[in-house]
């Protein structure tokens, strides 16, 4: 079930993807479900901040009472992302702290220098990321009637080896991929604008 968004790049109709905050939010919003009501949703689903909405699978879903994970895939669309087919996971658990607490797992990068979306020390979790997988967990919360707290921890399976080919080491960026997106749709740029 691709993603069926597309823009066009002077004769070329190119098809869109999605953002790995996209996926992020979409998993946690999955992983949440599971965890709160003991189903696993098939599909998850989500408005981006552009406006446009994203529906796909939930995968490799689990829950051991205290936990729940989903992932989802990143869909690139006709970008030339390096981050096209790797799943991006989300793990769920209760907490005693209010409010919903995000941070990065294996395959997530932490910031090492200063002046980056994040601080040092912090998972390379942007932050228009971190308020979709907010709203999407607070969603969840919302329609089971759950009132506490949540700790969300996105992982990358594979992002580590993935970021080596990215500007992330450059950047400061250490140990795995960002989990970026401010429009969370992927907008395809064409082989003349790569090159």
């Amino acid at each position: 079930m691709a993603f069926a968004h597309y823009i066009r790049s002077g004769q070329k109709r190119l098809r869109c993807g999605y953002t790995t905050g996209t996926c992020a939010a979409l998993a946690a919003a999955g992983a949440a479900r599971f965890l709160l009501t003991g189903i696993a949703p098939e599909l998850v689903r989500l408005q981006t901040p552009k406006g446009i909405p994203v529906e796909v699978p939930l995968t490799d879903a689990s829950c051991d009472g205290k936990t729940a994970r989903g992932a989802v895939e990143k869909d690139a669309g006709d970008d030339a992302d390096i981050t096209g087919g790797l799943r991006i996971y989300a793990a769920v658990s209760r907490t005693d702290a209010p409010g919903i607490a995000i941070d990065g797992g294996e395959g997530v990068g932490r910031v090492t220098k200063p002046g980056l979306d994040q601080p040092p020390g912090a998972a390379a979790i942007n932050r228009v990321p971190r308020q979709m997988i907010a709203a999407a967990v607070k969603a969840e919360c919302a329609a089971a009637g759950y009132g506490g707290g949540m700790q969300v921890v996105i992982s990358v399976p594979g992002g580590g080896a993935a970021a080596r080919k990215t500007f992330n080491p450059g950047l400061g960026i250490e140990g795995g991929l960002s989990i970026l997106g401010t429009s969370g749709i992927v907008e395809p740029m064409s082989t003349q604008a790569l090159i």
